[in-house]
């Protein structure tokens, strides 16, 4: 790398200062840590480029004015009192150059330096006409607050350019949800929202939202939606997010806006469910989304004011000004999250209903605590022009925003079921505007809707498991094989399954399939099956006990827990329950109990012995299952055992079988 570097240094030298990577002033004392030529020998040996305070203090001091206008800008970044700073150009890695601060805590704090003018596409090595620093990226200053106009143009360029995006076109024209809130120019009386209903097509925008505590003052009932139709209401009466939506959509133009708790009858049981049934249909065909990414409290603005966080100007060069900035957090489809804490930071897209807000939206405009971000299926854009920054690497582009119809069924479970919600019960219809988008595009029917689960793709979603420790299993009317039975987040085995044969399933309905209206359900298939003995609590801290007596070690399972184990022929092994087994109700499992084993997959590792020989060990992906009381051959399913004991132990202790699991 140094040679190349070599070959590319220009005739006249140049110097560059060791601390700031700016090119020196002709006057400045030139230093051991500068750099002459080109700036990127900062970079021929590392990854990295550090510096100290001292080395800071001491450039400052010999006259490189960049470096005095760093550590002034660090002054009001609050980071005067650092331990080191690290340059990262980052050019192995997707993701925009950085400056990395270790402060006097010990705690890393991440800073951009930034130009609207630096080049996007390349990083600024081995280019001939370099930008003015090597860790340069395009950034923009952004507004003081969410709710300026300087924001809110942004706002409308971006719906503007987005209308003319080929994939974000509206694919039902005809459709207007049942009742919109009417907030046109058209209308002398400012102050006052109209319930209209039944509207032939018109633009219309929608509304995603964390109901707090004031939510249900505001909420559309039977006994007031009559009134409410005659005479209006009050813009006033509204919670302040909510008066903050109808200025952003007067701004926007949109004179329509659907928001749940004041478009369905919230007391009204079939209403809610027709409403609610139509959620594909109605983020669909928005307009727009709003979404107050950052309110999760009741009397909360959907604006914000972040002019305690402004940008400091670090330097003027050829006419292109360049500042610093504190590097913002930026939400991203992506499973690993870009801040330690995205719940607390975007409490509204942890919800539960807000999935599939998000997922069937064509375009989404979020209120965030630091700048508004938009979302379509073209782009993803922000104030601050982190995401043009990061864009560079065409890997991250499955970190963004795709349709329904670009996602496997799999992949929608695992986005969803993480997600809390209010009521246990709206786990299934929380879900249903996603399964009605991919059965449009998939071409399935109701039918085959399976409690969560496609039939068509029953082999990819029938073997999940949790990842996370058990909660106690939820009061909802669910089948044990739904992942939709359980809480926390899940994973599917999408792996080749081990001689498993799906024979039938009988799902009943007493209404929409989608919504999770299931009066029973029974799934049939064959496997190799082998019978055990579940322990937990103290009786299987004895069981263990006694099997170390005997020389048995106890196996364990992938991600399983502690507390719970099963006894298999004379194999003890830990596993990971459905749910937390020494609760009262329906989810409480005696210890002790007569359980089978159903074998659906397979893992192989191969280890190194002491004299270097290769070992392949294969073991086993198991299903529990306990029976119940007096129906022969039919089970529920109450964990997973996966990868301690290994296959050929298992096969020789079992049969093959054909259970019904309800």
């Amino acid at each position: 790398m140094l040679d190349r570097l070599k070959s590319l240094v220009h005739k006249k030298e140049k110097h560059w200062c060791g601390a700031c990577l700016f090119e020196l002033p002709p006057a400045a004392k030139l230093l051991p840590s500068d750099i002459s030529g080109r700036y990127e020998y900062a970079f021929a040996e590392s990854d990295s480029h550090e510096f100290t305070p001292a080395l800071l203090i001491e450039s400052s001091k010999r006259g490189c004015d960049r470096c005095a206008a760093l550590a002034s800008a660090f002054e009001k970044l609050g980071v005067a009192n650092f331990k080191e700073a690290s340059w990262q150009p980052n050019l192995n890695s997707p993701g925009s150059p950085t400056l990395e601060i270790t402060d006097a805590n010990d705690a890393v704090q991440v800073f951009e330096v930034c130009s609207s003018e630096a080049p996007l596409g390349e990083p600024a090595f081995f280019t001939d006409d370099a930008p003015p620093h090597a860790v340069l990226c395009r950034g923009y200053k952004i507004s003081r607050t969410t709710g300026d106009d300087d924001a809110l143009d942004q706002a409308g360029k971006w719906l503007k350019d987005c209308q003319a995006h080929e994939k974000c076109q509206i694919e039902d024209a005809g459709f207007v949800p049942s009742r919109l809130l009417y907030l046109g120019s058209k209308r002398t009386d400012t102050d006052v929202l109209d319930v209209v209903e039944n509207l032939e097509s018109v633009p219309y925008a929608a509304l995603s939202h964390r109901w707090t505590d004031e939510t249900p003052s505001i909420s559309l009932l039977t006994t007031n939606l009559s009134d409410r139709k005659q005479h209006g209401m009050p813009i006033a009466n509204l919670p302040q997010m909510m008066q903050d939506v109808v200025l952003v959509l007067h701004r926007l133009g949109i004179e329509y806006v659907w928001i749940d708790s004041l478009c369905i009858v919230q007391d009204d049981k079939e209403d809610w469910k027709r409403e609610a049934a139509k959620m594909a249909l109605i983020y669909a065909n928005a307009e727009l989304t709003v979404a107050a990414s950052w309110c999760d409290r009741p009397r909360q603005s959907l604006f914000r004011d972040h002019g305690h966080e402004v940008p400091v100007d670090l330097a003027e060069v050829n006419g292109q000004s360049i500042f610093i900035r504190r590097r913002k957090p930026h939400l991203t489809w992506s499973e690993e999250p870009m801040v330690e804490d995205p719940d607390t930071e975007w409490p509204l897209l942890s919800r539960g209903w807000v999935y599939q807000e998000q997922l069937l939206s064509r375009r989404m405009l979020h209120f965030t605590r630091n700048e508004l971000i938009w979302e379509c299926l073209e782009t993803t854009q922000c104030e601050c022009g982190w995401y043009d920054s990061n864009m560079r690497h065409q890997s991250t582009r499955d970190s963004y925003k795709r349709s329904p119809a670009d996602k496997a069924w799999v992949e929608i479970i695992k986005g969803y079921a993480k997600r809390p919600l209010t009521v246990m019960t709206d786990r299934l219809p929380a879900l249903a505007g996603i399964g009605k988008a991919m059965a449009a595009v998939k071409g399935y029917e109701s039918a085959e809707y399976l409690c969560g689960m496609w039939e068509k793709e029953l082999e990819e979603s029938f073997f999940w498991y949790l990842t996370e420790p058990p909660h106690e299993k939820p009061d909802i009317r669910l089948p044990s094989w739904s992942w939709a039975s359980v809480v926390g987040d899940v994973e599917c085995w999408q792996l080749s399954l081990e001689d498993i044969e799906f024979s039938g399933n009988n799902v009943v309905y007493a209404g929409d399939a989608l919504m999770g209206d299931m009066v029973s359900g029974m799934i049939c298939l064959s496997g190799h099956v082998a019978s055990g003995v579940v322990y937990h609590g103290q009786e299987w801290a004895d069981t263990v006990k006694a099997g170390g007596r005997k020389g048995l070690d106890v196996l364990t399972g992938e991600g399983a827990t502690d507390e719970v184990g099963l006894k298999l022929g004379e194999q003890f092994a830990t596993f990971s329950p459905d749910y937390r087994f020494d609760m009262p109700g329906s989810g409480h499992v005696d210890s002790g109990s007569q359980i089978v084993c159903l074998l659906f997959g397979r893992n192989s590792l191969i280890e190194v012995d002491d004299v270097g020989d290769s070992v392949e060990t294969i073991t086993s992906y198991i299903l529990i299952l306990r029976p119940l009381n007096g129906t022969p051959l039919r089970y529920e399913r109450i964990g997973v055992c996966r990868e301690c004991i290994e296959l050929d132990v298992f096969m020789r202790q079992s049969e093959r079988h054909q259970l019904t699991v309800v």
